[in-house]
Protein backbone atom coordinates (compact mmCIF):
# COMPACT_ATOMS: atom_id res chain seq x y z
CA UNK A 1 0.00 0.00 0.00
CA UNK A 2 1.44 3.42 -1.04
CA UNK A 3 1.13 6.72 0.85
CA UNK A 4 -1.67 8.26 -1.38
CA UNK A 5 -3.88 4.89 -0.95
CA UNK A 6 -3.17 4.56 2.62
CA UNK A 7 -4.06 8.68 3.35
CA UNK A 8 -7.08 8.12 1.29
CA UNK A 9 -8.58 4.76 3.24
CA UNK A 10 -8.44 6.60 6.48
CA UNK A 11 -10.05 10.06 5.26
CA UNK A 12 -12.47 6.82 3.95
CA UNK A 13 -12.54 5.83 7.70
CA UNK A 14 -13.10 8.38 9.22
CA UNK A 15 -15.98 9.70 7.19
CA UNK A 16 -17.86 6.43 7.79
CA UNK A 17 -17.01 6.89 11.74
CA UNK A 18 -18.63 10.57 11.13
CA UNK A 19 -22.34 9.27 9.44
CA UNK A 20 -22.26 6.38 12.12
CA UNK A 21 -22.26 8.46 14.99
CA UNK A 22 -24.77 10.62 13.43
CA UNK A 23 -26.95 7.95 12.42
CA UNK A 24 -27.10 5.87 15.85
CA UNK A 25 -27.66 9.31 17.67
CA UNK A 26 -30.22 10.38 15.34
CA UNK A 27 -32.22 7.06 15.78
CA UNK A 28 -31.39 6.79 19.63
CA UNK A 29 -33.01 10.18 19.83
CA UNK A 30 -36.02 9.18 17.72
CA UNK A 31 -36.69 5.98 20.27
CA UNK A 32 -36.18 8.41 23.38
CA UNK A 33 -39.93 9.13 25.11
CA UNK A 34 -41.13 12.33 25.12
CA UNK A 35 -41.97 14.78 22.21
CA UNK A 36 -39.21 18.13 21.83
CA UNK A 37 -42.03 19.91 20.58
CA UNK A 38 -44.72 19.03 22.98
CA UNK A 39 -42.13 19.65 26.01
CA UNK A 40 -41.59 23.43 24.63
CA UNK A 41 -44.98 23.91 25.05
CA UNK A 42 -45.55 22.37 28.12
CA UNK A 43 -42.57 24.20 29.15
CA UNK A 44 -43.89 26.36 32.48
CA UNK A 45 -40.71 28.72 32.26
CA UNK A 46 -40.39 29.37 28.34
CA UNK A 47 -42.94 27.71 26.42
CA UNK A 48 -43.17 27.55 22.79
CA UNK A 49 -45.65 30.22 21.15
CA UNK A 50 -48.90 28.59 18.93
CA UNK A 51 -47.52 30.35 15.75
CA UNK A 52 -44.39 28.61 15.76
CA UNK A 53 -45.61 25.04 16.48
CA UNK A 54 -46.39 24.78 12.70
CA UNK A 55 -43.08 26.29 11.19
CA UNK A 56 -41.14 24.08 13.30
CA UNK A 57 -42.95 21.07 12.24
CA UNK A 58 -43.10 21.67 9.18
CA UNK A 59 -38.98 22.87 9.18
CA UNK A 60 -38.05 19.71 10.92
CA UNK A 61 -41.02 16.64 9.38
CA UNK A 62 -41.76 15.52 13.27
CA UNK A 63 -45.01 14.07 11.87
CA UNK A 64 -43.34 11.80 9.54
CA UNK A 65 -41.09 8.74 9.79
CA UNK A 66 -37.84 8.10 11.44
CA UNK A 67 -36.46 7.27 7.74
CA UNK A 68 -38.02 10.31 6.11
CA UNK A 69 -37.39 12.78 8.89
CA UNK A 70 -33.29 10.90 8.22
CA UNK A 71 -33.19 11.34 4.88
CA UNK A 72 -34.54 15.16 5.20
CA UNK A 73 -31.61 16.03 8.13
CA UNK A 74 -28.83 14.54 6.44
CA UNK A 75 -30.13 16.00 2.93
CA UNK A 76 -29.78 19.59 5.06
CA UNK A 77 -26.83 18.67 6.52
CA UNK A 78 -24.70 18.39 3.26
CA UNK A 79 -26.07 21.53 2.52
CA UNK A 80 -24.30 23.20 5.40
CA UNK A 81 -28.09 23.52 6.73
CA UNK A 82 -27.45 22.30 11.27
CA UNK A 83 -31.12 23.81 11.37
CA UNK A 84 -32.36 26.26 14.52
CA UNK A 85 -32.52 25.58 18.56
CA UNK A 86 -36.22 24.42 19.52
CA UNK A 87 -35.41 26.47 22.68
CA UNK A 88 -34.60 29.75 21.50
CA UNK A 89 -35.11 29.43 17.53
CA UNK A 90 -31.48 30.94 17.11
CA UNK A 91 -29.04 29.23 14.17
CA UNK A 92 -27.11 26.17 15.32
CA UNK A 93 -24.14 26.63 13.79
CA UNK A 94 -24.31 30.26 15.53
CA UNK A 95 -24.81 28.67 18.50
CA UNK A 96 -21.56 26.48 17.61
CA UNK A 97 -19.89 29.44 16.47
CA UNK A 98 -20.29 31.48 19.41
CA UNK A 99 -19.68 28.43 21.72
CA UNK A 100 -16.44 26.79 20.15
CA UNK A 101 -13.46 29.43 20.78
CA UNK A 102 -13.80 28.79 24.72
CA UNK A 103 -14.02 24.82 24.29
CA UNK A 104 -10.59 25.32 21.78
CA UNK A 105 -8.98 27.96 23.91
CA UNK A 106 -10.15 25.02 27.07
CA UNK A 107 -8.93 22.04 25.63
CA UNK A 108 -5.62 23.28 24.06
CA UNK A 109 -4.56 24.73 27.25
CA UNK A 110 -5.71 21.39 28.82
CA UNK A 111 -3.53 19.60 26.82
CA UNK A 112 -0.40 21.12 27.64
CA UNK A 113 -1.18 20.83 31.12
CA UNK A 114 -1.48 17.17 30.45
CA UNK A 115 1.64 17.50 28.26
CA UNK A 116 3.81 19.13 31.17
CA UNK A 117 2.02 16.26 33.96
CA UNK A 118 2.42 13.39 32.00
CA UNK A 119 6.67 14.66 31.04
CA UNK A 120 7.08 15.00 34.50
CA UNK A 121 5.65 12.54 36.26
CA UNK A 122 6.94 10.15 33.41
CA UNK A 123 10.45 11.64 33.59
CA UNK A 124 10.77 11.31 37.23
CA UNK A 125 9.51 8.17 37.66
CA UNK A 126 11.57 6.43 35.62
CA UNK A 127 14.78 8.56 35.81
CA UNK A 128 14.82 10.03 39.14
CA UNK A 129 17.78 9.28 41.83
CA UNK A 130 15.72 8.81 44.69
CA UNK A 131 14.06 5.48 44.90
CA UNK A 132 11.41 6.64 47.26
CA UNK A 133 10.76 9.73 44.37
CA UNK A 134 10.76 7.20 41.93
CA UNK A 135 7.72 5.23 44.22
CA UNK A 136 6.00 8.23 44.64
CA UNK A 137 5.51 9.49 40.85
CA UNK A 138 4.43 6.04 39.86
CA UNK A 139 1.78 6.11 42.41
CA UNK A 140 0.66 9.60 41.09
CA UNK A 141 -1.38 8.08 37.91
CA UNK A 142 -3.42 5.65 40.19
CA UNK A 143 -4.33 8.99 42.18
CA UNK A 144 -5.16 10.73 38.71
CA UNK A 145 -7.07 7.52 37.84
CA UNK A 146 -8.90 7.50 41.20
CA UNK A 147 -10.52 11.31 41.51
CA UNK A 148 -13.28 12.46 39.80
CA UNK A 149 -13.00 15.27 37.76
CA UNK A 150 -15.91 17.27 39.62
CA UNK A 151 -13.85 16.63 43.01
CA UNK A 152 -10.93 18.03 41.37
CA UNK A 153 -12.88 21.08 40.18
CA UNK A 154 -14.56 22.08 43.55
CA UNK A 155 -11.18 21.49 45.24
CA UNK A 156 -9.29 23.74 42.99
CA UNK A 157 -12.00 26.44 43.58
CA UNK A 158 -12.00 26.05 46.92
CA UNK A 159 -8.40 26.32 47.02
CA UNK A 160 -7.62 28.93 44.76
CA UNK A 161 -10.35 31.14 44.29
CA UNK A 162 -12.41 31.04 47.99
CA UNK A 163 -9.50 30.91 50.15
CA UNK A 164 -6.50 32.14 48.79
CA UNK A 165 -8.42 34.95 45.81
CA UNK A 166 -5.65 34.27 43.12
CA UNK A 167 -8.63 33.32 40.57
CA UNK A 168 -12.66 34.75 40.24
CA UNK A 169 -15.12 32.00 40.50
CA UNK A 170 -17.36 34.28 38.67
CA UNK A 171 -15.71 36.82 36.63
CA UNK A 172 -13.85 36.38 33.22
CA UNK A 173 -10.02 37.64 33.87
CA UNK A 174 -9.40 36.03 30.46
CA UNK A 175 -6.48 33.53 30.26
CA UNK A 176 -6.44 33.18 34.02
CA UNK A 177 -9.76 31.95 34.11
CA UNK A 178 -8.47 28.53 31.70
CA UNK A 179 -5.93 27.91 34.22
CA UNK A 180 -8.13 25.97 36.87
CA UNK A 181 -10.60 24.10 34.58
CA UNK A 182 -7.75 23.37 32.34
CA UNK A 183 -6.14 21.95 35.25
CA UNK A 184 -9.08 20.02 36.55
CA UNK A 185 -9.32 18.36 32.74
CA UNK A 186 -5.68 17.77 32.45
CA UNK A 187 -5.50 15.98 35.96
CA UNK A 188 -8.64 13.85 34.74
CA UNK A 189 -6.69 12.49 31.50
CA UNK A 190 -3.02 12.13 32.65
CA UNK A 191 -2.99 8.47 34.29
CA UNK A 192 -3.46 6.36 31.69
CA UNK A 193 -0.95 8.23 29.78
CA UNK A 194 1.22 8.79 32.08
CA UNK A 195 1.05 5.18 32.94
CA UNK A 196 1.99 3.94 29.27
CA UNK A 197 4.75 6.68 29.40
CA UNK A 198 6.31 5.44 32.06
CA UNK A 199 6.02 1.72 30.90
CA UNK A 200 7.27 2.69 26.79
CA UNK A 201 10.28 5.18 29.00
CA UNK A 202 11.22 2.05 31.13
CA UNK A 203 11.38 -0.27 27.94
CA UNK A 204 13.18 2.23 25.84
CA UNK A 205 16.09 2.86 28.54
CA UNK A 206 16.64 -0.86 28.93
CA UNK A 207 17.11 -1.32 24.98
CA UNK A 208 20.67 -2.59 23.76
CA UNK A 209 21.60 0.78 21.81
CA UNK A 210 21.04 2.90 25.20
CA UNK A 211 23.54 0.38 26.72
CA UNK A 212 26.09 1.14 23.86
CA UNK A 213 25.77 4.63 24.06
CA UNK A 214 26.30 5.29 27.75
CA UNK A 215 29.22 3.15 27.67
CA UNK A 216 30.53 6.05 25.01
CA UNK A 217 30.18 8.14 27.60
CA UNK A 218 26.93 10.52 26.04
CA UNK A 219 25.99 12.61 28.45
CA UNK A 220 22.22 11.01 30.03
CA UNK A 221 20.48 14.19 29.26
CA UNK A 222 21.01 13.29 25.45
CA UNK A 223 20.81 9.83 25.43
CA UNK A 224 17.09 10.85 27.05
CA UNK A 225 15.97 13.76 25.00
CA UNK A 226 16.99 12.30 21.52
CA UNK A 227 16.93 8.42 21.77
CA UNK A 228 14.78 7.29 24.96
CA UNK A 229 12.11 9.95 24.77
CA UNK A 230 11.32 9.33 20.91
CA UNK A 231 11.79 5.87 20.75
CA UNK A 232 9.69 5.57 24.38
CA UNK A 233 6.69 7.91 23.59
CA UNK A 234 5.31 6.13 20.43
CA UNK A 235 2.47 4.31 22.21
CA UNK A 236 1.72 7.44 23.79
CA UNK A 237 1.03 9.40 20.95
CA UNK A 238 -1.77 7.54 20.34
CA UNK A 239 -3.49 8.62 23.81
CA UNK A 240 -2.82 11.95 23.11
CA UNK A 241 -4.79 11.68 20.06
CA UNK A 242 -7.80 10.25 22.22
CA UNK A 243 -7.46 12.01 25.43
CA UNK A 244 -9.19 14.58 22.57
CA UNK A 245 -12.46 12.93 22.88
CA UNK A 246 -11.89 12.94 26.82
CA UNK A 247 -11.44 16.27 26.69
CA UNK A 248 -14.24 17.03 24.80
CA UNK A 249 -16.43 14.80 27.11
CA UNK A 250 -14.85 16.29 30.27
CA UNK A 251 -15.98 19.55 29.31
CA UNK A 252 -19.57 19.17 30.08
CA UNK A 253 -19.03 18.49 33.68
CA UNK A 254 -15.81 21.38 33.93
CA UNK A 255 -17.67 24.00 32.25
CA UNK A 256 -20.31 23.59 34.45
CA UNK A 257 -18.26 23.42 37.30
CA UNK A 258 -16.50 26.44 36.36
CA UNK A 259 -19.07 28.18 34.52
CA UNK A 260 -17.98 28.79 31.12
CA UNK A 261 -20.12 28.81 28.24
CA UNK A 262 -18.73 26.43 25.90
CA UNK A 263 -19.59 23.06 23.78
CA UNK A 264 -19.89 21.04 27.05
CA UNK A 265 -22.42 23.83 28.49
CA UNK A 266 -23.84 24.64 25.48
CA UNK A 267 -24.22 20.12 24.88
CA UNK A 268 -25.81 19.59 28.39
CA UNK A 269 -28.29 22.91 28.20
CA UNK A 270 -29.23 20.79 24.81
CA UNK A 271 -29.53 17.38 26.15
CA UNK A 272 -31.57 19.00 29.30
CA UNK A 273 -34.24 21.03 27.20
CA UNK A 274 -34.51 18.14 24.44
CA UNK A 275 -33.09 20.19 21.35
CA UNK A 276 -32.10 17.31 19.17
CA UNK A 277 -30.80 20.04 16.39
CA UNK A 278 -28.16 20.97 18.87
CA UNK A 279 -27.23 17.08 20.20
CA UNK A 280 -26.83 16.22 16.66
CA UNK A 281 -24.93 19.07 15.18
CA UNK A 282 -22.25 18.78 18.50
CA UNK A 283 -21.99 14.95 17.70
CA UNK A 284 -21.34 16.12 13.97
CA UNK A 285 -18.60 18.26 15.13
CA UNK A 286 -17.08 16.29 17.98
CA UNK A 287 -16.81 13.55 15.67
CA UNK A 288 -15.09 15.62 13.05
CA UNK A 289 -13.11 16.39 15.12
CA UNK A 290 -11.93 13.52 16.92
CA UNK A 291 -11.53 11.43 13.60
CA UNK A 292 -9.23 14.39 12.08
CA UNK A 293 -6.77 13.99 15.00
CA UNK A 294 -6.53 10.57 14.96
CA UNK A 295 -5.86 10.53 10.94
CA UNK A 296 -2.83 13.46 11.62
CA UNK A 297 -1.84 11.34 14.44
CA UNK A 298 -1.24 8.56 12.02
CA UNK A 299 0.38 10.33 9.73
CA UNK A 300 2.89 11.22 11.81
CA UNK A 301 4.07 8.11 13.24
CA UNK A 302 6.20 7.35 9.63
CA UNK A 303 7.73 10.99 11.02
CA UNK A 304 8.48 10.07 14.80
CA UNK A 305 9.88 6.16 13.70
CA UNK A 306 10.55 5.82 10.31
CA UNK A 307 10.57 1.90 10.92
CA UNK A 308 6.75 2.05 11.16
CA UNK A 309 6.16 4.31 7.74
CA UNK A 310 8.58 1.58 5.76
CA UNK A 311 5.86 -1.49 7.89
CA UNK A 312 2.72 0.24 6.73
CA UNK A 313 3.63 1.42 3.04
CA UNK A 314 5.82 -1.96 2.05
CA UNK A 315 3.94 -4.51 0.62
CA UNK A 316 4.89 -7.41 3.16
CA UNK A 317 2.83 -5.84 5.70
CA UNK A 318 -0.41 -5.23 2.73
CA UNK A 319 -4.18 -5.64 4.09
CA UNK A 320 -4.19 -9.00 2.57
CA UNK A 321 -2.43 -10.42 5.33
CA UNK A 322 -5.32 -9.30 7.75
CA UNK A 323 -3.12 -6.81 10.03
CA UNK A 324 -5.16 -3.98 10.92
CA UNK A 325 -3.26 -0.99 11.77
CA UNK A 326 -2.67 -0.63 15.10
CA UNK A 327 -1.83 -4.22 15.18
CA UNK A 328 1.30 -3.17 12.30
CA UNK A 329 2.44 -0.30 14.53
CA UNK A 330 2.55 -2.32 17.96
CA UNK A 331 4.03 -4.87 15.87
CA UNK A 332 6.36 -2.93 14.21
CA UNK A 333 7.47 -1.10 17.82
CA UNK A 334 8.13 -4.28 19.69
CA UNK A 335 10.76 -5.54 17.26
Amino acid sequence: MDRRSFVIKRIGQSLLVIALAYTLVFFTLFVLPGDPIESRITSPLNPLPQEAIGPLLAYYNFDRGAIEQFVIAVGRLFSGDLGYSLVNGNSVASLLQQAIGETVVLSLTALAFTAVIVLTVALTAVFAPSRHLRAAARALPVVFLSTPSFLVGFLLLQVFAFQLGWVSSIRDQGLISYILPAATLSIAVSGTITQVMIQGLYRASREPFVMVLRAKGVPQASIVARHILPNGSIPTLTLFALTVGELLAGAVVVETVFSRTGIGFLTQQAVRDQDTPVILAVVVLISTVFVVINLVTDLLYPVIDPRIGSALFSSEHAPRRGLSLTRRKVAVVAK
